[in-house]
């Protein structure tokens, strides 16, 4: 698997001025069935995504990780968004029985892109930097080891705060998707940080 120096990359685009630098990456997720996940905690019942059943699951694919996703032990969606999650994912897709899908959590890079601070100041350099130097890759390897088919592929990754110069972030993903697992259509939704808003919810994305 093509493996990311994020130190490097992130010294490379910014400069830092001494502050610390999370360099933990954060692993892609199976959190059980739907049913489960609405009833226990946020950071309860995580196990590696490799470790998934052979039950139909739900992939949903966010970008990167922020702050609440690196307290304790990384894992995806451990604040807000997971909260989110929770509440609204069965309206978002509208599916029936999806208490019955399992669900896993997914960044397209596994690195705290953020670096920490507001999502509008470093996120989408470090993203686009960090993608194009081996994060692609790495998320196309990653996505065909944890898919199989019967799965549900979601992508509710952001489009940036840049998209109008370069294009939405989640364009990027929705290609690699494509190449990696050629024969499966995406869902395509908002961000789920997004979803405290009724109209943000079930809305599909163009690519």
């Amino acid at each position: 698997m093509e493996t990311i120096d994020f130190e490097k990359i992130v010294n490379r685009v910014v400069s830092l001025q001494g502050r610390p630098l999370e360099i933990r990456a954060c692993p892609d997720q199976y959190l059980g069935k739907v049913a489960g996940f609405v009833e226990v905690p946020l950071s309860e019942g995580r196990t590696p995504a490799q470790k998934r059943t052979s039950e139909p699951c739900i992939l949903l694919i966010l970008e990167s990780p922020h702050k609440e996703e690196f307290v304790g032990e990384p894992g995806p969606a451990k604040g807000f968004t997971g909260e989110m999650i929770k509440q609204h994912l069965g309206t978002v897709l509208g599916l029936p029985n999806i208490e019955n899908y399992g669900l896993i959590l997914v960044n397209a890079i596994q690195h705290q892109c953020s670096l920490g601070s507001n999502t509008t100041v470093y996120r989408d350099r470090i993203f686009r930097a960090v993608w194009s130097n081996g994060g692609a890759e790495n998320f196309q390897n990653r996505i065909v080891s944890i898919f199989q088919v019967g799965d549900l592929i979601v992508n509710c990754c952001t489009k940036g705060n840049d998209f109008e110069l370069y294009g939405p972030l989640r364009n990027l993903v929705e290609v690699a998707l494509k190449a990696s697992i050629p024969n499966t259509e995406s869902v395509r939704r908002t961000h789920p940080s997004s979803w405290f808003e009724a109209k943000q919810r079930g809305k599909e994305w163009k690519v």
